[in-house]
């Protein structure tokens, strides 16, 4: 597929394809006009999509990366976790001392939590997306090939998934939009930036990283995401199969992609 190609030739590539594959992802639940039942069945779908992600793509990488540091690696990961319940905490907490209103607390804040810390463990996986592409072109053409198909496709679940949980929230419109734009382009920046830089990054650590954004996702999908899903207590079932859907579809993929990040 990418046979002579220079290897600025194939980032160019990758940026387009993840650019695409970006903005489809972003405008699809919005193209779609649902009622907030059809909406938190939807956030159901994230929510699949979030934990199978975590069981199957960034736990595997994270202690595959981490080799004989499995204790360290799990040490990150319980931080990562801790962090975003900190900050969780803090925040609603001060929403709570502006909001008299309970169920403003309840809903309109918690959603704008949910969002928010969805972003950061997101952000964080995309850098690592990033740092691992650069890697992948320039390991060969053969495993460049593969790790940009596989981060395609799961930056398509990545950005489905958190443009749904948007949708949820009072945020304005354009706020969103930057927060998603934003998202978009990290890993392929990350990816330009970290070019020059492949030989020294083949070294690092990036079990570490990983590790903060398991840690991250594990928090936002099991503590914000799930109950979110579960908020409709009449599409309770519809919900759990909503779920399950999004946890195989995950798993397929990872099974389809193999070793997607060129391992």
């Amino acid at each position: 597929m990418f046979d002579e190609l220079d290897p600025y030739m194939i980032l160019l590539i990758f940026v387009a394809m993840i650019l695409v594959v970006s903005v489809i992802a972003l405008f699809l639940p919005r193209m779609m006009k649902l009622n907030m039942r059809q909406i938190h069945l939807l956030v159901a779908l994230s929510a699949g999509i979030f934990l199978g992600i975590l069981f199957f793509m960034l736990i595997p990488e994270t202690f595959h990366e981490a080799h004989d540091h499995e204790m360290d690696a799990a040490l990150w990961i319980v931080g990562g976790f801790m962090v975003v319940l900190f900050i969780d905490v803090i925040v609603k907490r001060m929403h709570m001392n502006k909001c008299a209103c309970d169920d403003c607390v309840d809903k309109d804040h918690l959603h704008e939590v949910t969002s928010l810390t969805a972003f950061i463990g997101l952000a964080i996986h995309a850098v690592v997306d990033g740092i691992v592409i650069a890697i992948a072109i320039s390991a060969g053409e053969g495993i460049a090939a593969v790790a940009i198909i596989g981060i395609a496709l799961h930056k398509f679940a990545d950005v489905f998934a958190l443009s749904s949980i948007f949708t949820l929230t009072n945020i304005d419109r354009k706020k969103t939009l930057i927060f998603m734009v934003i998202f978009i382009l990290i890993t392929p920046l990350a990816a330009i930036a970290s070019m020059p830089l492949v030989d020294t990054l083949s070294d690092m650590e990036l079990f570490i990283p990983l590790a903060l954004a398991t840690g991250i996702f594990m928090y936002v999908g099991i503590y914000s995401l799930l109950p979110e899903a579960f908020h409709e207590r009449r599409d309770s079932i519809k919900a759990l199969a909503i779920v399950v859907i999004g946890i195989v579809a995950i798993a397929l993929l990872a099974i389809l992609l193999g070793d997607a990040h060129g391992h």
